[in-house]
């Protein structure tokens, strides 16, 4: 399925919508100056975003999140390990600082993140565009984003050479934190998604 401008302009407010949501409630549940705003929407070359993500040689935490329904789709949200750390102190109520490695509290906090992220990406597409969508256990792993990024693509059976891309900014309490989000749609499902809200493809 080839993505046009005007599809593309519906993906855009589907997504802002979804990450607005999951923002305010990451910030309510923290209680605290907490954003994710979306940057852009775009399609990226599958082999390139292979290569910078082998590239990218920090260590990541990240989750991993099947949707099931007449969309199907996976996401896939990571950080670097030390980003996992503020996030922990900031949950857990404790001094910026304390979480100095991974540990099962680490563990914890990146799976409620994930299940944020999920929960409000599929009530938004519920809700507004006609989607059903359930939101599958979180899995989190610990590892390189070379890694994670190939269990995404091998997971979701890719068989096209563009990759939906969502760019975003995560900043917390004044600091950017970096993160990588990816939403994985499977073409066919969600070509009848557009379809279904009147958009041609």
């Amino acid at each position: 399925m080839d993505i046009t401008k005007d599809d593309m302009k519906v993906v855009e407010i589907m997504s802002r919508l979804s990450i607005d949501r999951a923002s305010r409630a990451l910030s309510k549940i923290l209680r605290t100056g907490a954003k994710i705003s979306l940057s852009k929407v775009y399609t990226a070359d599958l082999s390139e975003t292979t290569a910078k993500m082998n590239d990218d040689l920090r260590e990541m935490t990240g989750v991993m999140v099947s949707f099931k329904g007449n969309v199907s789709c996976k996401l896939l949200f990571m950080m670097p390990v030390t980003g996992s750390f503020i996030l922990t102190d900031l949950f857990l109520r404790q001094p910026a600082g304390t979480t100095k490695e991974y540990n099962e509290f680490t563990e914890s906090v990146t799976q409620e993140l994930g299940n944020i992220l999920a929960s409000h990406i599929s009530n938004a597409l519920v809700s507004d565009f006609d989607a059903k969508l359930l939101p599958q256990p979180p899995q989190v792993h610990n590892d390189y984003a070379g890694v994670m990024f190939s269990n995404l693509v091998l997971e979701q059976g890719m068989t096209d050479d563009k990759l939906l891309l969502l760019e975003t900014q995560f900043e917390i309490c004044k600091t950017e934190l970096e993160c990588y989000l990816f939403l994985v749609p499977e073409m066919t499902s969600f070509g009848k998604l557009l379809d279904n809200i009147g958009v041609n493809v």
